[in-house]
């Protein structure tokens, strides 16, 4: 499973991309800086480890740590890339047209 796949699940566009992959499609699509990017980033870090210490708070079973790291780690990054991306799937298809070598399957 990519990167991308896991991370951006509801924009088809972007399922099969690596992670680097996904970082030249946010950077080329979106009105966003590196910088900014990078502050994203962070904040979606941050929103999956609040996720995953209230987990951790509430139970001392490992099973309930590890279904809320997955929740964590899942949960904001679709949210924010749904968001981010739902209105740009016909940009994010014509950057991967134009960059193909970049992003044809290997």
């Amino acid at each position: 499973m990519k990167l991308a796949g896991f991370f951006a699940f509801t924009i088809p566009e972007l399922r099969r991309l690596n992670g680097a992959q996904l970082l030249k499609v946010w950077s080329g699509c979106t009105p966003f800086s590196r910088p900014k990017i990078y502050l994203h980033i962070v904040l979606l870090m941050a929103c999956a480890s609040v996720l995953f210490n209230t987990a951790m708070r509430l139970s001392e079973s490992f099973l309930l740590d590890l279904v809320g790291l997955i929740i964590g780690l899942s949960v904001p990054p679709n949210i924010y890339f749904h968001f981010v991306f739902k209105d740009r799937r016909a940009a994010i298809r014509e950057f991967i047209q134009e960059n193909w070598d970049e992003f044809k399957p290997q």
